[in-house]
């Protein structure tokens, strides 16, 4: 193929979730290719082409990693031609189909200066109408390949056919009942594919070559044929976490933030125990720093201080410090990454000076807290992939495969947001009601069975967890009208605790490379727009277009993880949620008479 002419421009973003490490996207010509793992992602001389993020050591404890927190290289298309490090991927599936006469090609565009979507021929028939075929095979251990063709043509075969990779012999052709079949022109046998399984032994991932040392003694593996679409295929595993202070606080100015920006230097001054060999260092950092060696010995301290609150962290506690951080008024300094502006005492004030009645009303009273999120920054960390054709057991895949390396490939997002806590006192009140529990207690119990995706930040299916992820999604359907953001640019974040009394949800976009967004999410924390806000989300939870029938369902969605909630009323675009889009359920807002399950919002008790 020609030169440079093979590549698929991906959204950064995009590196961390459907076109990570493993995965199948398609080029500029039509080409489909798989991503390289990690250990590839280097120049043509082999040096590594990712930078390492700044300021995560907390965000890698909450995430269970030691490794370093690596940027993927970005890279240009000019005229056709590619600027700087790309990531590097391999054409997958091998084989092309003929659209004429539906022979198999074995990598046709191998070693010819041809371009697949213009002009390769057919060797059967002499047309130009080759393109690649969409099937591969997978199983549940993360492993990928070609369809074995003339195995799968074969296998109850008793003629004897020799498989040849040059020779263009075998097709693809549909069956009376329309299911599809391979052929072979040579022998007539044939056989149906779609779906099949397969037990196959050699490299598991189409751009290793070397042998696969987890199939030693002969041993062999069920793969199953599936199309390249099928989002079996691929599934990623990404986590986030908002870096808050003091990492977000320090000053990118600041010594101290220069000094973690250079980490042979500062491990260099932090390892040197020989006070002559260790002054020498100093005064070295000194003068390239412009500073005094005091200045140098004051950010060493800071820095030592920062690990020591750090090694006090305990692990999976990052949504109580998030939601803390949140609800706490501080100072931040200029260039901050994480920068809040509570309007708490505006809102009460502004409830003061209005009159409001009925549901409104209570409605006002459920909010404690009120915070703008001026600036934040989340980093998204891929920590792996897997494969899921048989629906159980699959295995995560590292980002390098080995699991060798000392780094994965994570992401800055920056944007904005808004965060709001319910009323503790309400809320105690409102969940210790039987039926509320009970209803609650149902989903639990579904969940505990779950086939689905585990949620790691889940600690319990209670009325207060459903309560908040619901109002979440319909904030989410709300500020899509209000702030003019679509739905799928939101992002949510549930804080939900009763033994830490937390209850909060923030609702946020995050974007790579852009520092903040429009602003529009952060104007739905002025008092006058958070009451509208909070006027629209409860009036829609009240009423479904699918009403009665969403109401009383009995259970909706994967593994009936859902209740009253549907397309028509609480659910998002699956990039919003964190869940999956299940343990939503809207009586638990609007109340249900028949169940005596009160408002969440009647606050005097009444159903």
């Amino acid at each position: 193929m020609k030169k440079n002419h093979s590549y698929s421009p991906v959204r950064f973003s995009h590196l961390t979730s459907y076109s990570g490490v493993g995965s199948i996207v398609r080029g500029n010509n039509d080409f489909l290719m798989v991503v390289t793992d990690i250990r590839f992602w280097t120049d043509k001389n082999g040096a590594q082409i990712t930078d390492p993020l700044m300021l995560v050591e907390r965000v890698k404890k909450h995430l269970k990693t030691t490794k370093e927190l690596h940027a993927p290289p970005m890279s240009q298309v000019n005229k056709g031609l590619i600027s700087g490090d790309p990531l590097p991927a391999v054409i997958f599936p091998s084989y092309a189909k003929c659209r004429s006469c539906n022979r198999l090609h074995n990598r046709p565009w191998y070693g010819v200066d041809k371009e697949i979507s213009k002009d390769l021929h057919c060797d059967n028939c002499h047309q130009p109408y080759l393109e690649q075929v969409t099937w591969c095979v997978a199983n549940n251990n993360g492993d990928l390949k070609d369809v074995p063709w003339h195995f799968m043509c074969h296998r109850n075969s008793k003629k004897k056919c020799e498989q040849d990779y040059g020779a263009t012999y075998l097709e693809i052709i549909s069956g009376p009942g329309g299911e599809k079949k391979i052929k072979c022109s040579r022998c007539g046998a044939e056989n149906s594919f779609e779906s099949s399984q397969v037990q196959l032994s050699g490299c598991s991932q189409p751009w290793i070559r070397e042998p696969d040392l987890s199939m030693q003694h002969g041993e062999k593996l069920l793969y199953t044929v599936m199309e390249v679409n099928d989002p079996r295929v691929y599934i990623e595993s990404k986590k986030r976490a908002v870096v808050i202070p003091p990492e977000s606080n320090i000053d990118k100015n600041s010594i101290t933030y220069k000094l973690l920006s250079n980490s042979a230097l500062l491990s260099g001054l932090q390892s040197e125990n020989r006070p002559l060999k260790k002054k020498k260092i100093l005064i070295l950092a000194a003068h390239y720093y412009r500073c005094t060696i005091d200045d140098i010995k004051k950010a060493l301290i800071e820095i030592e201080e920062g690990h020591s609150d750090l090694d006090n962290f305990t692990i999976g506690e990052m949504y109580n410090d998030e939601f803390n951080a949140l609800v706490t008024e501080e100072n931040f300094n200029d260039g901050a990454d994480f920068v809040t502006k509570h309007k708490t005492k505006v809102w009460a004030s502004y409830l003061e000076g209005i009159s409001l009645s009925g549901d409104l009303k209570l409605v006002s009273t459920c909010i404690k807290d009120i915070v703008a999120v001026d600036r934040l920054r989340v980093i998204e960390v891929f920590k792996g992939f897997s494969r899921d054709p048989e629906g159980e057991n699959k295995v995560v895949l590292p980002p390098d495969i080995s699991n060798e390396l000392n780094w994965i490939p994570a992401i800055e997002l920056f944007g904005e947001g808004v965060f709001f806590s319910i009323n503790e006192e309400i809320l105690e009140k409102w969940e210790s009601i039987h039926a509320v529990k009970l209803r609650a207690a149902e989903i639990a119990e579904r969940y505990e069975s779950y086939s689905g995706r585990e949620f790691e930040n889940l600690l319990m299916v209670s009325p207060r967890f459903l309560l908040l992820h619901t109002l979440s999604h319909l904030v989410i359907r709300e500020l899509e009208i209000s702030a003019g953001y679509p739905s799928a640019s939101l992002k949510e974040r549930i804080y939900s605790s009763q033994a830490d009394k937390m209850a909060g949800v923030l609702i946020y976009t995050a974007v790579p490379d852009i520092a903040g967004s429009l602003g529009g999410i952060v104007e739905a924390a002025e008092p006058n727009n958070f009451l509208k806000l909070l006027d629209g989300i409860f009036k829609h939870a009240q009423w479904c277009s699918l009403d009665p029938v969403c109401t009383e369902h009995e259970g909706q969605g994967p593994s009936n993880l859902n209740r009253a909630a549907c397309h028509a009323c609480a659910l998002v675009p699956e990039t919003s949620c964190e869940y999956g889009n299940v343990l939503l359920d809207r009586v638990f807002i609007k109340g249900n008479k028949r169940l005596n399950i009160p408002a969440f919002f009647s606050t005097n008790g009444r159903v």
